[in-house]
């Protein structure tokens, strides 16, 4: 596992985590835990706190590429952490769409049970056509 597919890791869990209730106690365990690098940590840390600080324009964009008549809620929370984050990617950041996307896909298929993967493709390809991100 690549250090930055593991700084992906433990800011989705953190995600996970925020949505829960637990965010800033749980990602300094998460950060703890996972023994890397200081500069992955950072990423991690960049990569929680822009996804939390844009929450609702990442919620906004997720629900309009599913269906306008979804809420954020009706998504698991699993799928959700990795859907917010892959979307911060794409729209915050100057990280190429393919591999937001790509990184996203293996997220699901190490958190998410065996449908998320093609759904979490579907809505992000749909995310990245929509906004033409490169």
């Amino acid at each position: 596992m690549s250090a930055r597919h593991q700084s992906r890791l433990i800011a989705a869990q953190a995600l996970y985590a925020f949505d829960m209730g637990n965010g800033s106690s749980d990602f300094a365990r998460l950060s703890y835990e996972n023994k890397i690098a200081q500069k992955y940590k950072d990423f991690a840390i960049a990569l929680f706190e822009g996804s939390c600080a844009n929450l609702t324009e990442i919620d906004k964009t997720i629900i309009s590429n599913i269906s306008k008549d979804w809420s954020i809620d009706r998504l698991g929370k699993t799928e959700k952490a990795i859907l917010r984050l892959a979307c911060y990617e794409l729209i915050f950041t100057d990280t190429d769409a393919p591999i937001a996307i790509d990184e996203a896909i293996d997220l699901a298929k190490e958190l998410a049970d065996d449908n998320a993967p093609p759904f979490i493709n579907g809505i992000l390809e749909a995310i990245r056509k929509n906004r033409i991100v490169s």
